[in-house]
């Protein structure tokens, strides 16, 4: 008798990535809603999108970007490791809300049959933050 594994059908490894970058926008499109920008409250015009303002420092001057996890973990292929279960996974200043972070690592092979290695950081954030202009706003956001 097989193991109900073993009568599942085998995804590809095509087939898996095409479905989380399928999942990733409907995830991206419902986080953002109806409105016609990302950033917004009642009292600002729904046309202008504010950013956030980046917190300081991270990996590197242009990524302010601290990866939250174990630091006895280290990613296969680029050898970066973790920084800690007390980094902030948010990379936006003044923020208060839901935050998720996942780190995949894996191997692809591509159409013409060579194998490339793929490490990936997704996060994404719903909450308050104050923007670069000094307002409160609330919005979701996804760092992929």
């Amino acid at each position: 008798m097989k193991s109900q594994l073993e009568r599942l059908p085998a995804v590809s490894r095509r087939r898996f990535m095409q479905t989380a970058a399928v999942g990733a926008a409907g995830v991206m499109g419902s986080l953002t809603g109806p409105q016609a920008s990302l950033a917004h409250d009642d009292d600002a015009p729904r046309d202008r999108a504010v950013p956030p303002q980046p917190i300081p420092g991270g990996v590197a001057p242009q990524f302010h970007v601290w990866p939250a996890g174990d630091p006895s973990v280290t990613l296969p292929f680029s050898g970066a490791s973790l920084m800690g279960f007390d980094v902030d996974p948010s990379t936006i200043t003044d923020f208060h809300g839901f935050s998720a972070t996942a780190f995949h690592a894996g191997t692809a092979v591509g159409s013409d049959g060579a194998a490339y290695n793929l490490e990936t950081d997704l996060r994404v954030y719903k909450g308050t933050y104050v923007a670069a202009d000094g307002r409160r706003r609330a919005a979701s956001f996804a760092f992929i």
